[in-house]
């Protein structure tokens, strides 16, 4: 799913409190990695770790571009809080390790994906409690800073949620398909 390049930090070696992941796509996401590297600059008590794809490397967080699938489940294990881009591959890979995920859609007028999906799929998920779905840099690093302070507050999603986020997933895809 996720395969290793070259990394600039090994992420089985940091182990983090906040982790981002933003997957495979090839169009950067400069606007997360920056975001989550000013909250992390803010922190630096607190652990942090960044997936950041063919964005530029964070500052203040540790990072790698790519991760194998290995490594982001030993990495998403430490963590207290996954942050991504809304794709249902982070949302599930962060349901699976039993976390709801912060996440942040990519835009396409900011050359970050090719069209909104993202958007109407983030608000979906969030409406379904899947995730918590943020779309500014204030709302980002409160989402943070409460899942940290309040690590209890949102129930733990079980494996079914995992699976049906997966079936929800598949039912949205054929129901475009259908169209």
């Amino acid at each position: 799913m996720i395969a290793l390049v070259e990394p600039d930090v090994e992420p089985d070696a940091v182990p983090a409190r906040v982790v981002v992941f933003m997957g495979t796509d090839h169009h950067p996401f400069a606007r997360l990695v920056e975001w989550v590297d000013r909250w992390a600059a803010a922190h630096p008590d607190i652990p942090c770790f960044i997936q950041h794809g063919p964005a530029p490397a964070p500052h203040h967080a540790k990072g790698t571009a790519y991760v194998s699938l290995e490594e982001l489940r030993a990495t998403v294990s430490t963590a207290d809080v996954i942050v991504g881009h809304a794709g249902p591959g982070t949302i599930i890979d962060a349901l699976e390790a039993g976390l709801v995920p912060v996440v942040l859609p990519r835009l396409a007028r900011l050359g970050e994906v090719v069209d909104d999906h993202q958007v109407a799929f983030g608000r979906l998920m969030h409406e379904h409690g899947r995730a918590v779905c943020v779309e500014d840099e204030q709302a980002l690093a409160a989402a943070i800073d409460h899942a940290l302070a309040h690590p209890g507050a949102a129930p733990r999603p079980s494996p079914y949620e995992a699976r049906s986020t997966i079936t929800l997933v598949g039912d949205l895809i054929d129901g475009l398909l259908a169209r």
